[in-house]
């Protein structure tokens, strides 16, 4: 080992000394070895960085920082949150099933434009009358009613009493049938004419004829 120089005289001393044998000054304790390791020396690798600058996996070499994560809903919540989808779902699938078994629309292939009523012997004096039509679907059963009062008497100032006997249907695939006749139509009255007409096999468009006597 060198000699160590006294920092306040200057003078020579050995090594191992502690104090300057010629002032007394404290000298300086000798730097330690460096630790010997296997596979370690005592220079940083080319790839460091700088002496004081940031290690490597943090800013600015990289491992961002993200923002921490949300705590999850409180169980409560996540319990309403349930209940509502759940409902949605159900109203969902009852909606489907409710569509897939709904009856098919009907589709009107009778439609009646409108009604004429014939009497050959001007019963109640009915002849020329007419009604609202109707619309149907074909060999279906459609019940009509009417209020019937008797004719004006010869003064014009009141009505006679009169009676229906038959109603029939005079137009081709048409039939009547549960009429309330015969029906009495007391004067100054008007009792309710009901009936079913039974519609025809085919498709039809058109005026109903129906005969009364």
């Amino acid at each position: 080992m060198a000699a160590q120089y006294c920092p306040k005289c200057g003078a020579s001393n050995p090594p191992s000394a502690s104090f300057c044998q010629y002032c007394g000054n404290a000298l300086p304790s000798p730097p330690a070895a460096p630790l010997a390791s296997a596979g370690v020396s005592g220079q940083l690798p080319s790839n460091a960085p700088p002496w004081g600058a940031p290690a490597y996996g943090s800013a600015p070499y990289g491992g961002a920082t993200y923002p921490p994560a949300p705590p999850p809903p409180p169980p409560r919540r996540r319990l309403l949150l349930w209940i509502i989808v759940g409902f949605v779902v159900l109203i969902l699938v009852v909606g489907a099933i409710l569509i897939a078994t709904a009856p098919p629309a009907a589709t009107y292939n009778v439609v009646v434009t409108g009604i004429n009523f014939a009497s050959p012997d001007n019963v109640c004096g009915l002849a020329g009358a007419t009604g609202e039509g109707f619309n149907a679907t074909t060999n279906s059963s459609i019940e009509l009613s009417f209020y019937v009062s008797g004719p004006n008497d010869t003064s014009g100032t009141g009505t006679m009493a009169c009676n229906i006997s038959t109603i029939e249907a005079d137009t081709a695939g048409f039939s009547v049938s549960g009429a309330n006749v015969p029906l009495n139509i007391p004067a100054n009255s008007s009792p309710l004419l009901s009936f079913d007409v039974e519609t025809p096999l085919d498709p039809f468009t058109g005026v109903l004829t129906l005969v009364l006597t």
